[in-house]
């Protein structure tokens, strides 16, 4: 039973990879259709303290809608994210190099340090009394005024120089879509198999069937999901979820992937019997169920 524990996940990030690890001497014959889309928690950036992200503390407006809608418009904020830039440049400028700008006589200047940057620009739109903060993937900043709308910026260019002007709007959401804490960014929780380790012959089903043959351990992952369909980033969700086996304690036994500390993954392992199993995962309140079953 030991040996057969052994096609787990390998590299548990947004695009996760996928390895199967051999025991010598036969077993079960890896057969890996699907794969696992939840992350191991990243180290950083943290979640604040309360399950709330880290822009909640800091926005003495008030929280966002996680129905807020967004599209490009006309930008409001737009001059006081240059004003929050103007003031980074004067008073830091070790994190720029003055003499090197994307466009001669723009202010777009090369970043030497990416998250000083941000971080900066987000400080002076707060101490100007906006509500400020980073998008969930880290890249644009939100800024508001009021509940009423919310704005997203892109301030860096990926070849490193600031951005500035209509270039840096990214978008106008109404109302407000942030801060918002963690259980109201996930929607849902995708639990689903996501392959097999299976004895050799034995051909499993395509996972999305949501079968286990007798003959195969099934590897099962949860993932907490956006309204939109996207992953939940790991630093906002964390590394807290609750399994319960609801259904099928003759059927299967459920246990951790020991071979990755990833908590959103388990392996099921068939009893020998058919039939039904219901296998569910809870993340900051929010609960996803696989129905599946064991086959012949």
């Amino acid at each position: 039973m030991e040996c057969a524990r052994r096609v787990k996940m390998a590299g548990i990030v947004a695009a996760a990879a996928l390895a199967a690890a051999s025991c010598g001497g036969g077993g079960k014959t890896p057969t890996v259709p699907g794969s696992p889309t939840v992350a191991a928690p990243d180290p950083t950036p943290t979640p604040a303290s309360g399950g709330e992200s880290a822009a909640a503390n800091a926005c003495p407006i008030g929280k966002g809608s996680p129905d807020a809608a967004c599209s490009k418009s006309s930008p409001q904020l737009l001059a006081a994210v240059e004003s929050a830039i103007d003031l980074l440049v004067r008073d830091r400028p070790d994190l720029f190099n003055l003499q090197e700008e994307s466009v001669a006589g723009t202010g777009q200047y090369r970043v030497l340090d990416k998250e000083a940057y941000l971080e900066g620009v987000i400080a002076n739109l707060r101490a100007a009394g906006l509500c400020a903060g980073r998008s969930l993937d880290l890249e644009l900043l939100q800024v508001k005024s009021t509940n009423g709308f919310s704005e997203d910026f892109d301030v860096w260019s990926s070849s490193g120089f600031v951005r500035r002007g209509g270039g840096a709007y990214r978008q106008t959401c109404t109302p407000a879509a942030f801060p918002l804490e963690a259980r109201e960014i996930i929607s849902y929780v995708r639990v689903v198999l996501w392959g097999f380790d299976c004895n050799p012959g034995v051909t499993p089903p395509h996972p999305q069937e949501a079968q286990v043959p007798l003959g195969c351990d099934g590897f099962a992952t949860a993932t907490p999901k956006q309204r939109n369909g996207q992953d939940v980033p790991a630093w906002v969700h964390g590394s807290e979820i609750q399994w319960e086996l609801r259904e099928g304690h003759d059927v299967v036994a459920v246990e951790p992937d020991s071979s990755y500390s990833n908590p959103f993954n388990r392996i099921l392992y068939p009893k020998g019997k058919v039939g039904f199993l219901y296998l569910c995962a809870t993340v900051q309140g929010v609960e996803g169920c696989l129905y599946g079953q064991t086959i012949p």
